[in-house]
C-alpha cells in the first residue's frame, strides 16, 4: 500500500519519529510514535532536533528523567559537538539564555503536524502555532501569558496519549478555536516543559484578544 508523507502529498519513503529519537533516552525508546514521511520532511529539521532537545531538557521544572538525560546522552552530544553547545547557550543575560525562536518553532510545528496526521489520518491544513509556558520574556512573563492571555480559560485534562509519558505526552482538544471548527494540541516534554499549539490561518497575525472556547477532549 502506497503511503503519503505526513506533511505533503509526496510518496513516503521512510518514517519520521515523533518527537525525534534524540529526545528519548535509550531505555525509553519503546513503541515510539512514527508517521510516514518523504525524504525532505524527514530530514528538514535534523540539525535542529538536537538543538531544541538541549533547550527543552534543561528547562526548569522538568523531571528526574530529564536530568539524567542531560547528564548522559545530551552531555555526550555537546562534548562531541562543542559548536552545538555554544550555539545553544552562548547568548546569556544574568541567569537566562536566549534561543533561536525560528528553530524552536520549526521543530515544535513539525511534531504538531505529525501528531495530527497520526490522530486524524490527514494533513493539518491550517498552520499550527506554538505558545510556550516555560519560555519567558525580559519581564519574566511566559510566552503564552504575553501572546495568549486567555490561555487559562482553556479546559485542562490529565488524560494524555504517549507510550513514554515521562519523556513526552500529548492530547488534542476538539471544538471551536476562535470562530473555526478545529482542534488544539497540548504537549508536555519531561513532565514539565509545556507547549500549547493552536491552528491559525496562513496570513494570521497573532491577536492577544483571541478567544478560545467550546473545546472538548478527543474521544
Amino acid at each position: 500500500m502506497i503511503k503519503i508523507c505526513y506533511r505533503c502529498n509526496n510518496i513516503a519513503t521512510s518514517v519520521e519519529h515523533v518527537p525525534a529519537k534524540c529526545f528519548f533516552p535509550i531505555e525509553h525508546r519503546k513503541n515510539l510514535i512514527t508517521v510516514p514521511s518523504c525524504e525532505q520532511h524527514n530530514n528538514e529539521t535534523s540539525k535542529d532536533d538536537e538543538y531544541v532537545r538541549g533547550i527543552i531538557v534543561a528547562s526548569k521544572g522538568n523531571n528526574e528523567t530529564a536530568r539524567l538525560h542531560w547528564r548522559g546522552m545530551v552531555r555526550q552530544t555537546f562534548i562531541k559537538r562543542p559548536k552545538l553547545f555554544l550555539t545553544t547557550y552562548s547568548k546569556q543575560q544574568e541567569n537566562s539564555f536566549f534561543h533561536d525562536r525560528r528553530r524552536m518553532d520549526g521543530v515544535i510545528v513539525k511534531i504538531a503536524h505529525a501528531l495530527y496526521f497520526k490522530e486524524y489520518g490527514r494533513h493539518w491544513l491550517l498552520n499550527p502555532y506554538p505558545f510556550y509556558e516555560n519560555m519567558f520574556d525580559d519581564d519574566g512573563k511566559s510566552d503564552i501569558e504575553v501572546r495568549l492571555p486567555e490561555y487559562k480559560s482553556i479546559p485542562l485534562y490529565n488524560v494524555f496519549s504517549g507510550e513514554n509519558p515521562a519523556i513526552f505526552k500529548y492530547y488534542f482538544l476538539e471544538g471551536k478555536v476562535g470562530s473555526k471548527i478545529d482542534c488544539l494540541l497540548k504537549m508536555v516534554f519531561y513532565g514539565g516543559f509545556s507547549v500549547l499549539v493552536l491552528p491559525l490561518g496562513p496570513d494570521h497575525i497573532i491577536d492577544p484578544l483571541t478567544t478560545i472556547f467550546d473545546l472538548r477532549k478527543r474521544q
